[in-house]
């Protein structure tokens, strides 16, 4: 509950940030960054019917103590840089670790067929243990049961991989609980992928004839944003994600108080952040060929803080620190072919350079 997660918070059940990842198409390479707050878990917005993971639950593997282990390396298997990077950031990634390890899926799995959550249990436990590089290719054989376009020995995007994945293992989540469909939407957002990845954007929509406010809120599991014009930093990006729009002229907004179109400000800005954060920058161009290779620097410690809804001055909730970086190499500038690899920061705060060419 909410009162829970405040006890949790004042009792200092916070992170001490160890260590990895980041909808894009196949022709979209990204650079993706994810980061862990540097201090206590986000909220959830809505009370939900049923909570299907016990937030304190969460908590406990979000402040995983133990040590972890260093990246084992993984075999490319044709095309498969796109799959491994992103493999190697959800390794790195504590909370989804801690429960892999200590809890388990595989034992509860109520699934028949082929489930994604329970090779990956068997992927990190071959991580933790292999003193060798290994290939991925049970997973890799399996692309289309996690992204229905997806396919093996085809150069994919990672980000697109990355959201399939999490998506697979949040259906997975549900399955226990039978299926999307059996589970209302508020209590969804109660499974171990939501606490882990889930948030919420905000857009709110002010009249400027009546004052009215609108506002409405969308889950997500990750920020996609733009580069535009001189923005150099991903808080610039930021900045740009979360600037108010002017709407007017052909693209004026229909107010329910006013019973007419009229012009209006809109913003976008998050209403709660997740408590693991993974943002992909957009380097292609719309319709034109080539890639956005411009530079664009990120901190090590990232302040959410102006991008929020709402934010209380003082509140280290909303600031996160980098453990992973996923970097899109590409060739003659072009946009839809090249190679990934990743940056990743293990729980001892040791950073790795990972590439499997």
């Amino acid at each position: 509950s909410s009162a829970c997660q405040q006890v949790d918070w004042k009792d200092g059940h916070k992170t001490k940030c160890k260590v990895n990842s980041t909808q894009t198409t196949a022709t979209k390479p990204f650079s993706g960054v994810a980061l862990v707050p540097v201090s206590g878990t986000s909220k959830i917005i809505k009370k939900p019917r049923k909570v299907l993971f016990p937030y304190d639950e969460f908590v406990k593997l979000f402040n995983w103590e133990k040590p972890g282990f260093p990246p084992c390396g993984l075999l490319n298997c044709g095309n498969s840089c796109f799959a491994n990077v992103v493999l190697q950031c959800l390794v790195s990634t504590r909370p989804l670790v801690a429960y892999l390890l200590e809890k388990g899926h595989r034992k509860e799995c109520r699934r028949n067929d082929w489930c994604f959550m329970c090779e990956f249990q068997i992927h990190v436990e071959r991580s933790r243990q292999s003193l060798h590089p290994f290939s991925p290719i049970n997973i890799l054989s399996r692309l289309p049961n996690i992204g229905g376009n997806l396919g093996y020995g085809r150069q994919e995007d990672a980000h697109e991989f990355m959201r399939f994945a999490i998506d697979t293992m949040q259906s997975v989540c549900l399955d226990e609980f039978g299926g999307e469909k059996a589970v209302d939407r508020s209590s969804q957002e109660t499974t171990l992928i939501q606490h882990i990845f889930g948030g919420h954007l905000q857009s709110q929509v002010i009249c400027t004839n009546c004052n009215k406010i609108s506002n409405q809120y969308e889950n997500m599991m990750d920020l996609t944003v733009e580069i535009h014009g001189d923005a150099s930093s991903l808080e610039e990006c930021l900045d740009q994600f979360t600037v108010k729009e002017w709407l007017h002229g052909d693209n004026m907004y229909k107010c329910d108080g006013c019973n007419d179109y009229v012009k209006a400000w809109k913003r976008l800005t998050i209403r709660w952040a997740p408590n693991i954060l993974t943002i992909a920058l957009k380097r292609f161009q719309s319709g034109r060929f080539g890639k956005l290779n411009k530079r664009v620097s990120f901190p090590e410690t990232l302040d959410l803080s102006p991008y929020m809804s709402e934010s209380e001055d003082g509140d280290d909730s909303n600031i996160y620190k980098l453990y992973a970086v996923v970097v899109h190499v590409d060739m003659l500038n072009a946009s839809f072919f090249g190679h990934y690899i990743c940056y990743t920061k293990d729980f001892s705060g040791n950073w790795y350079r990972i590439d499997d060419c």
